[in-house]
């Protein structure tokens, strides 16, 4: 399930917003979650522990970009053993305190993974893939 796998960049120090069809799901919305979707703060400290983190979690370390890189690039996604997660890097360049402000922390296999807003999440399908909560 790909949720597990925000919920340990949770768990290892590495501050994200879930958004997409995984954040739907925690609220309680009976969608499918292909991936999870993580709107990633944008501060150097913190992007150098998802570089860590993934580094270890990836299938293929070597596919993860280096960390120099990530303040460039749109997103980085890794395929886990949880699933695939997609770490979107300027949107939370773009989004980031917007999405924390109206997040809530829900509980996922014992880390406190920071959702988006139902209405948030919405929009951004909206305007990313031109999609409701049933699309």
């Amino acid at each position: 399930m790909p949720v597990l796998a925000a919920a340990v960049l949770v768990a290892e120090g590495v501050s994200v917003v879930l958004v997409g069809s995984a954040a739907l799901w925690l609220h309680g919305q009976p969608v499918p979650v292909g991936d999870a979707d993580a709107v990633i703060e944008p501060s150097g400290q913190n992007l150098r522990r998802l570089g860590q983190v993934l580094d270890w979690l990836a299938f293929r370390p070597r596919a993860v970009p280096p960390v120099r890189a990530f303040p460039v690039l749109h997103l980085v996604s890794v395929t886990t053993s949880y699933g695939r997660i997609d770490c979107l890097l300027e949107r939370g360049r773009v989004d980031w305190e917007r999405l924390r402000q109206s997040a809530v922390r829900i509980p996922v296999a014992d880390a406190g993974v920071l959702v988006a807003a139902r209405a948030e999440v919405l929009a951004l399908r909206r305007r990313f893939k031109g999609v409701t909560a049933d699309g």
